[in-house]
C-alpha cells in the first residue's frame, strides 16, 4: 500500500500498535482451502494443459501458513531465467534489492558496490523480460530525514513515491544506470515501476507537486546505453491519485488503481487504459478499496489479480481493514474471491488470527501458484511473501 498527500507519514493512518501482527501462525505448517465465491460469472475453462491449474479454471485456493519468505516483499518473478527479484531491508534498516532462485539459493545484491547507486534505500523491484535488467527505485543522496519505526529516512522507503530515482541495473552486477532525475522536493519521486511484457515500454507513477500523481509511459532504449524516451503523461481522470500495476498481455492496454471517480483513496478503484487513446475503463464497483492490478496470461486469455478489502471483517483491537485477493478478466467480467485471509471464522481454514494485507503477486512459471506479499507491519512497512495456490476441479 502506498500512501498519497496528506497522510501523516503512515500509508493507512493507523497508530503502530494497531500494525503488529501476529506472528506465532507464521511457522504452522498446514494448508488452508476455500472455495472461490464468484461475483458475476463463472471463470474461463480453458487449460494450459492436463496438470496445469491457472487461474482462469481455479475453483479454489490453497494458502501454505508458513511463509516463503519473511523480512521481505515486493517479489517478482523472471520466467526467461526462472530467478526471484524483491526487497528487504539489511543491518542498518535500509532497503536493498536481492535476486534469487526459487529454492532460495545464490542470493545477490542488485547493483551491489557500485559507485554511481545511492546506498540508502533501494527497492520495488521489476524484471526485463529478458532477465538482464531489473528497474527499480533508489533514494536520492542528497536527501535524508528523521527515523521513524525503526527505518531511517522514513519518507523516502520504497513505495512512497518521495525523494527517489528510476534505476535501471544489470544482474550480473556490473552496471547500473540513472533513468530519471526527479526534482528534490517533498512532494515528488517516482512510485512502482513496470515493464511491459515486450521489454519495450516502462510505466511508473511520478508524484507531482500538491501531492497529486500521473502515470508516465516511456520507451526504453538499450543502446547506446539503456535509457528512456516518447515520455508521454496520462491523467485519465485529472488530478488524482494513480498507480500502475500492469500491462496487457499485448503491451496495448495498462492495468492501475486510483481513485479518479471516488476522489477517496480508501475507495480506489481498479481502471484500464488504453495507451493509444488515453481513454481509461473502470473494471472495480462499489465503495471498497482495490490496488495492485497484475495481468496473469493463461489459455483463456488474460486474467487480473487484484487486491481489495471488498468481504473482509475487521479484526479486534484493528483500525484498518486488512485485504484479499480476487481475479477478474480484464473488461472488469468473472470476478470471483481468490482468498478469505480476512474472514474472522474458526472454521475459515485461510484465517490466520490477524489482519493479512495482501499486495502483490508474483505468478510461477507454469501458472498454478503465485508469490503473494503480505505487509505485516504498515507502519514500519515491513512484508513477508506466501504461497498461494490455485486448485481446480
Amino acid at each position: 500500500m502506498t500512501p498519497r498527500a496528506g497522510w501523516p507519514r503512515l500509508p493507512m493512518m493507523a497508530a503502530a500498535r494497531t500494525m503488529a501482527m501476529a506472528m506465532a501462525t507464521a511457522m504452522a505448517t498446514a494448508m488452508a482451502v476455500v472455495r472461490l465465491a464468484s461475483a458475476q460469472e463463472p471463470a474461463a475453462t480453458t487449460a494450459q494443459a492436463p496438470s496445469a491449474c491457472t487461474v482462469d479454471r481455479a475453483i479454489g485456493t490453497t494458502v501454505e501458513r508458513a511463509p516463503f519468505l519473511v523480512r521481505g516483499y515486493g517479489m517478482r518473478w523472471n520466467l526467461a531465467t526462472d530467478r526471484l527479484a524483491f526487497m528487504e531491508p539489511d543491518a542498518s534498516g535500509y532497503y536493498r534489492v536481492v535476486t534469487m532462485r526459487p529454492d532460495g539459493s545464490d542470493r545477490r545484491r542488485l547493483a551491489e558496490g557500485l559507485p554511481q547507486v545511492p546506498t540508502m534505500h533501494q527497492g520495488v523491484p521489476f524484471w526485463h523480460p529478458s532477465g538482464r535488467y531489473v528497474l527499480f527505485v533508489a533514494q536520492k543522496a542528497q536527501w535524508h530525514g528523521p527515523r521513524l519505526f525503526g527505518n531511517p529516512d522514513y519518507e523516502a522507503l520504497p513505495g512512497f513515491g518521495r525523494h527517489d530515482d528510476l534505476w535501471l541495473a544489470s544482474v550480473d552486477g556490473r552496471e547500473a544506470w540513472k533513468l530519471t532525475d526527479e526534482p528534490n522536493t517533498r512532494d515528488e519521486g517516482v512510485l512502482l515501476p513496470v515493464f511491459a511484457p515486450d521489454g519495450r515500454t516502462v510505466a511508473w507513477s511520478a508524484r507531482q507537486p500538491g501531492g497529486k500523481y500521473a502515470l508516465i509511459v516511456a520507451d526504453f532504449v538499450e543502446r547506446p546505453m539503456p535509457h528512456l524516451e516518447n515520455r508521454r503523461t496520462y491523467r485519465p481522470g485529472g488530478a488524482a491519485y494513480y498507480e500502475p500495476g500492469s500491462f496487457t498481455s499485448d503491451g496495448r492496454s495498462l492495468l492501475y488503481a486510483s481513485d479518479q471517480d471516488t476522489h477517496s483513496f480508501w475507495q480506489s478503484q481498479i481502471y484500464r487504459m488504453d495507451l493509444a487513446t488515453g481513454e481509461s475503463r473502470r473494471l472495480t464497483t462499489g465503495k471498497a478499496y482495490n490496488e495492485h492490478p497484475v495481468v496473469l496470461g493463461t489459455p483463456g486469455g488474460d486474467w487480473v489479480v487484484y487486491m481489495s478489502t471488498r468481504g473482509v471483517d475487521r479484526f479486534p483491537r484493528r483500525v484498518m481493514l486488512g485485504t484479499d485477493w480476487y481475479a477478474m478478466r480484464p473488461d472488469g467480467s468473472g470476478t470471483k474471491r481468490l482468498t478469505t485471509m480476512n474472514v474472522d471464522r474458526k472454521d475459515n481454514p485461510q484465517n490466520f488470527g490477524d489482519m493479512q494485507v495482501a499486495t502483490t503477486v508474483a505468478v510461477s512459471p507454469r501458472g498454478d501458484f503465485v508469490l503473494g506479499d503480505v505487509q505485516d507491519d504498515l507502519a514500519r512497512q515491513t512484508g513477508l511473501v506466501r504461497v498461494v495456490r490455485f486448485t481446480c476441479p
